[in-house]
């Protein structure tokens, strides 16, 4: 099960540094273009880079229990992550660009397979003594 959470961390990753990547492109896809489908600001960005480079670090340096306990972790951020942008779209004034339906939508998303990922690992793991 560990090359599960391998293969999402991987992903997850991957997808979050190529939106942080583009959102500084402002396309209309990422951004800050009027418009764009996943409108982001600059630390939103940041925000996912840092987030895409916690997700490699989950998937290439941790193993075994600890990359499971690290995917778990990784979800209920994403958790956190999506109640925090859906109570306040702006982050409490810190993004200034507002989050729309679909950044709702994906951090959700994010949060449930991660979360799915990392419970389904635990339980084909040895249990732990």
């Amino acid at each position: 099960m560990g090359n599960m959470v391998k293969s999402w961390a991987t992903v997850a990753g991957l997808v979050l540094i190529a939106t942080g990547l583009l959102g500084f492109l402002s396309t209309p896809l990422v951004g800050s273009a009027a418009g764009a489908l996943v409108p982001t600001d600059s630390l939103h960005n940041v925000v996912h880079l840092g987030t895409g480079a916690l997700a490699l670090f989950i998937a290439f340096g941790l193993r075994g229990s600890q990359q499971v306990d690290a995917m778990l972790g990784f979800g209920i951020l994403y958790v956190v992550i999506f109640a925090a942008v859906l109570v306040s779209p702006t982050l409490f004034g810190l993004f200034s660009v507002p989050a729309n339906a679909v950044i709702h939508v994906i951090h959700a998303a994010v949060a449930v397979v991660s979360l799915g990922v990392a419970f389904m690992a635990r339980g084909a793991a040895p249990s732990r003594v």
